[in-house]
């Protein structure tokens, strides 16, 4: 079933159950659907906004409905549910705002070098201009206490960042990458607009970018909880459920096995 934005809510529900009115032979054995709420609401108006509470309460109805329509066919407890969110969130406003052109004293960055702000800063040089060069002169604005929030930006080229982060092999990534702190945002020169609101995409190590896990059906034990995981490890699990052989990923093949219970 393709995704489309365009479709209410309750709609992709019921599309969703309507194909377990299928002929068994007609049955997906593979369902997904996605909702956009709470993460919307985050972006816009922030985390503590009441629109987010909303948000939450009719994602919890949708659920309810997807549940209701399942124990009406009779089906819920034969089913493997997995919710999950792709991302956590953080807040910030303007006072946690890095401006590239405070870097000017030391090197002049134009916008035409940055592929993307924030929260990763990506720049791409272009040809003749060393990103080293580029590099070395950024941390050294950053450091000198003269950049406001200079000290909650740090700049690599791209094959020295954290290995930890999978983040160097591609030929799509830019050569220059910017890691920022926690809530902070980096943006090219100073405006009079007022900013406030959520934003995703730190670095993963961050507690506030991890979301939920929940599942349920017969590969999953009632009331189980487990150990925080990377999202990565996800592909596999769902692999193993529909006994499939996955492509290679960044997943562990022995991650399943700790999560779901002996196929029947």
């Amino acid at each position: 079933m393709q995704y489309n934005d365009s479709v209410p809510f309750e709609d992709r529900v019921d599309t969703v159950l309507n194909y377990f009115d299928l002929p068994s032979d007609d049955m997906p054995v593979f369902l997904t659907l996605y909702f956009e709420d709470p993460d919307d609401q985050g972006h816009i108006f922030g985390l503590d906004d009441v629109k987010i509470s909303e948000a939450v309460a009719r994602i919890d109805k949708l659920v309810g409905r997807l549940i209701d329509g399942l124990e009406k066919r009779g089906i819920f407890e034969d089913v493997n549910i997995i919710m999950v969110g792709d991302h956590g969130m953080v807040g910030t406003c303007n006072k946690k705002l890095i401006f590239l052109d405070d870097l000017a004293e030391w090197i002049d960055i134009p916008k035409d070098w940055v592929q993307w702000y924030s929260p990763v800063l990506a720049i791409r040089p272009p040809a003749g201009i060393s990103p080293r060069d580029v590099v070395t002169k950024m941390n050294e604005g950053l450091k000198s206490d003269k950049v406001g929030n200079g000290n909650r930006l740090r700049v690599y080229l791209k094959e020295e960042l954290p290995s930890r982060l999978h983040y160097s092999d591609s030929d799509r990534i830019p050569p220059i990458i910017g890691l920022v702190e926690e809530g902070f945002y980096v943006e090219q020169t100073k405006s009079k607009k007022q900013e406030c609101g959520g934003v995703h995409g730190y670095d993963n190590s961050f507690f506030s970018m991890r979301t939920i896990f929940i599942a349920h059906g017969p590969r999953f034990a009632r009331g189980r909880k487990v150990p925080s995981f990377e999202n990565v490890q996800i592909y596999n699990l769902l692999t193993t459920i529909l006994n499939l052989q996955g492509a290679p990923n960044n997943g562990t093949s022995w991650f399943p096995k700790t999560i779901l219970l002996p196929s029947h």
